[in-house]
């Protein structure tokens, strides 16, 4: 156990230990804001969740100068390596997502799209891990022929090279999980078909789901008309009450076949809406 604790704060190693450090008190940070203080009060909803995360998140943002710092100090003890680490400094240059041209060198590495916590968290790894591998046989190897600065300083440069690309692989998988898929507009939704989620739709509540492609929108709907509106079953959204902030809608099934037909079409589908919420 203290040879291990020798490897991990011994220098190149222990520049990667402590950005490796920094990352994960950042993702504890965000674990115990997704999970939220009041998980003990026995009343933890998906929006309260979902703003404790959200805060977590901000509150990692001065996580992300310490990472920040830390690669700047990974770059002076490698310094020989000054072209090598221009692309760590450009790793750090985002706060949230890498925005890099489709010719970009990173994007090329497969950075691109990649959240900047999720890329250091990978980089950071990987190089420590190999740090930790072969310091000591490199150094047991070649101690005795090339200086232990210098050694340890091409050590740092390689591990972080290395643990550079590998990383740049291995997000790669995960590019499709960080797409930012924006809702539909209130104008969007008109002529649209929602599927309720409420037991039932009258003039006063009902709910109702519309699948965007992502998570889906969850809607408040609304039906001044009787109706026969449950669970599972499809409705047209037909307008938006601003001042309610409710959706009005009514049951596919009042549709005769060629207004049916005509929800085919995103454009006629928002006229018929039009003329279908005047009626």
């Amino acid at each position: 156990m203290s040879a291990f604790i020798d490897t991990i704060l011994a220098f190149p190693t222990a520049l990667f230990t402590i950005v490796l450090g920094v990352v994960m008190t950042y993702w504890l940070f965000v674990i115990a804001g997704a999970v939220g203080i009041d998980l003990f009060d026995g009343d933890v909803t998906l929006e309260s969740g979902g703003k404790a995360l959200s805060g977590a998140i901000e509150g990692g943002k001065a996580l992300g100068g310490a990472i920040e710092g830390g690669g700047k100090a990974l770059g002076g003890a490698i310094e020989g390596g000054g072209k090598a680490l221009g692309g760590a400094k450009a790793l750090g240059a985002h706060d949230a997502d890498f925005d890099v041209d489709g010719g970009g060198v990173l994007a090329a590495m497969g950075f691109a799209g990649i959240p900047i916590t999720v890329s250091v968290s990978f980089v950071a790894f990987i190089a420590w891990f190999l740090s930790v591998m072969s310091a000591q046989p490199l150094h047991a190897a070649l101690g005795g022929v090339v200086p232990s600065w210098l050694l340890s300083s091409g050590l740092g440069l390689g591990c972080f090279a290395a643990g550079t690309v590998t990383a740049g692989f291995a997000v790669r998988p995960l590019r499709p999980v960080f797409v930012t898929k924006r809702a539909p507009g209130r104008d969007a939704l008109m002529g649209r078909v929602c599927t309720i989620s409420s037991g039932s739709v009258t003039g006063r509540t009902g709910h109702a789901t519309f699948e965007d492609g992502g998570a889906g929108v969850i809607l408040n709907v609304v039906c001044a008309k009787p109706n026969e509106l449950k669970r599972g079953q499809p409705a047209l959204i037909l307008a938006y009450d601003a001042e309610r902030r409710v959706y009005e809608v009514e049951p596919v099934d009042w549709l005769l076949p060629e207004e049916l037909e005509q929800l085919q079409d995103p454009a006629r589908a928002a006229a018929l809406a039009r003329v279908k919420a005047r009626g």
